[in-house]
């Protein structure tokens, strides 16, 4: 035989069950105990035994009760709890696609901190160079490295970009002295796939015309270019704030000064069509103190 138990019957008797009390069940359900007691007896005869045990004054769980309880107190919990979220008003998002190396070696660290500023934003962070629509719905903002010109989209520059050249100690133990271009362009080069023209830039800077194909190795990130530099003889033209780790603990040192009047960077970027969150503006608030801290140490 099939029947349907209302959901409100097992309700109910689970909020009876749980202090063994009526009176108990009524004041949770703000109802009178007589409701109370007449929903369990209904409940009884769907079932067909006896859920509680009737005494003077106070009520006992039958067996067959009590694990009726044990059945349906988990999953009668786990539906309040849903219940209670969805009443909650919604999370604001805040969504960035952010360069790769920026999202791991300065903006993962720092998460916490905007976490325990701003619990009720939850902040979705992509770590992907590819080109992202900043019209659709599905990203707030991007954090992309490049010259500063972004003419379609509003901008928010937060980093400059502190060349320096790099290799692993071993390999700067063979010099006797510091290293400059004349001499670098004869040494094995780390290039890398993205930024392809930072060699042929410093090169020429110096007044030497170099090419890429006198790279000993590419790769496609900085990530594998920082892994690659530790592991093999190679210097690395890079940004020195994304080596803080290596060069705090040795894993490279600086082979070569460089001038630091590079044209490129790291800029927040949003849509100039779509208005913005109040939650995004606060991330944009927050990155802007960030960048204040680490500029005053």
């Amino acid at each position: 035989m099939y029947f349907k138990i209302p959901l409100s019957s097992l309700n109910t008797f689970a909020c009876a069950a749980r202090g063994e009390s009526f009176q108990r069940a009524a004041a949770q359900l703000h109802i009178s105990p007589s409701a109370v007691s007449h929903q369990i007896r209904n409940l009884e005869q769907q079932l067909g035994y006896k859920l509680f045990q009737r005494l003077d004054k106070q009520v006992r769980l039958t067996e067959q009760g009590r694990a009726l309880y044990q059945r349906i107190n988990p999953p009668l919990h786990q539906l309040h709890h849903a219940t209670e979220r969805a009443l909650q008003p919604p999370q604001p998002v805040v969504r960035i696609s952010c360069a790769p190396i920026f999202a791991t070696r300065w903006l993962m660290p720092r998460l916490s901190d905007f976490q325990a500023r701003h619990p009720s934003i939850e902040l979705s962070v992509q770590a992907t160079t590819e080109q992202v629509d900043l019209e659709s719905q599905h990203v707030d903002g991007l954090i992309r490295h490049g010259n500063h010109r972004w003419p379609q989209v509003n901008q928010q520059f937060l980093l400059a970009e502190q060349s320096v050249i790099v290799c692993r100690p071993t390999l700067f133990n063979r010099f006797t002295q510091p290293l400059d271009a004349h001499q670098l362009q004869h040494q094995p080069l780390l290039d890398i796939a993205a930024h392809s023209d930072r060699w042929q830039s410093w090169f020429a800077r110096h007044g030497i015309q170099a090419d890429r194909q006198r790279c000993s190795m590419s790769v496609q990130n900085g990530a594998q270019a920082i892994e690659a530099c530790m592991l093999g003889d190679l210097f690395l033209l890079f940004d020195q704030t994304m080596l803080q780790r290596e060069l705090a603990d040795g894993s490279l040192v600086v082979a070569c000064e460089v001038e630091n009047d590079s044209p490129y960077g790291y800029s927040l970027l949003w849509s100039k069509q779509r208005p913005v969150s109040a939650a995004f503006e606060t991330f944009q608030h927050w990155l802007a103190t960030q960048l204040a801290d680490c500029s005053t140490r």
